[in-house]
């Protein structure tokens, strides 16, 4: 696992015009980003509305991502649900579609123990025969893990790595240095460039599924020892998160891919469609970093 490297865009789900999953749609767009050379993808992750979805919805992304994509790259399902019995099912699931691994993020609401936290992912490791990434988004699951927590969880074999999806840069670089074997995945696309330098070699995220070249470029570039290219790049690529976040970064990112050609609908309620001025604005900030 440990020669995991380079970009995984975590797909949007895409919608049709009745608001149902339409996974034409998304094979198109994975069809799309395999012609821009991703690595990979990660599927019913946060960017894809994974807690919008009902359980079949999501079976059925899954499914139609693993058929369209090319077997020579990896396909990561995320398959957490608050219930462990339901995320086995769905990692059964997943299984049987031979994925590279499963991802979960901790159980959330209910204010569970760190002995809890531990065993939801063990028996996520001994329901299946695929490897585990622990999903670490503290902005949206609540759950700090610390240090020891982590090495705790990282102990299990089964466990293949971490999606690091915080701006805690000493964790992921103390946690890259004590596991080279382990993959750990940066999770903030804002801070990819700023990850490559703890030693970060692999990336899940949200706007890989609109500019997957720029980020490409800018693992290419740092490879390359040209430092000064790779933060010109990092910087533009911020300067369009800047603006997807002021409209709401899932929505945002669904309007450029309307404006690329690639119609994914608009995301779920209660998530509200974005307004004309919203919409200007993206339009705006794509066509002056040339991403449409």
């Amino acid at each position: 696992m440990s020669t995991i490297s380079g970009i995984y865009p975590a797909l949007v789900t895409p919608f049709d015009e009745y608001g149902k999953l339409d996974t034409n749609r998304a094979q198109i767009l994975v069809e799309k980003l395999q012609k821009n050379g991703v690595s990979g993808f990660y599927v019913g992750g946060s960017t894809g509305e994974s807690y919008l979805l009902s359980v079949d919805e999501r079976k059925k992304m899954l499914e139609a991502v693993v058929e369209a994509c090319d077997p020579k790259l990896d396909v990561i399902a995320n398959i957490g649900m608050l219930a462990t019995e339901h995320s086995i099912e769905l990692a059964k699931h997943a299984e049987k579609l031979n994925v590279k691994a499963i991802s979960s993020v901790p159980p959330f609401y209910f204010p569970f123990n760190m002995d809890e936290y531990f065993q939801y992912y063990c028996d996520l490791a001994d329901s299946v025969d695929v490897p585990v990434l622990v999903y670490n988004i503290p902005a949206m699951s609540g759950i700090q893990f610390s240090m020891d927590d982590l090495e705790r969880l990282l102990s299990n074999d089964k466990i293949m790595g971490l999606k690091h999806t915080s701006y805690d840069l000493f964790q992921l670089q103390r946690l890259i240095q004590h596991y080279p074997e382990k993959t750990m995945f940066v999770g903030h696309d804002e801070l990819l460039l700023s990850a490559l330098g703890v030693g970060a070699k692999a990336a899940i995220g949200s706007t890989f599924n609109i500019m997957p070249e720029k980020y490409i470029m800018l693992f290419d570039l740092y490879k390359k020892n040209k430092k000064e290219e790779a933060i010109t790049v990092q910087g533009e690529v911020n300067a369009i998160i800047e603006v997807l976040c002021k409209v709401g970064i899932f929505k945002g990112i669904k309007e450029v891919l309307t404006l690329q050609g690639m119609d994914c609908g608009v995301c779920r309620k209660p998530f509200q469609p974005l307004t004309e001025t919203q919409k200007a604005l993206v339009k705006e900030t794509a066509e002056k970093y040339r991403i449409i």
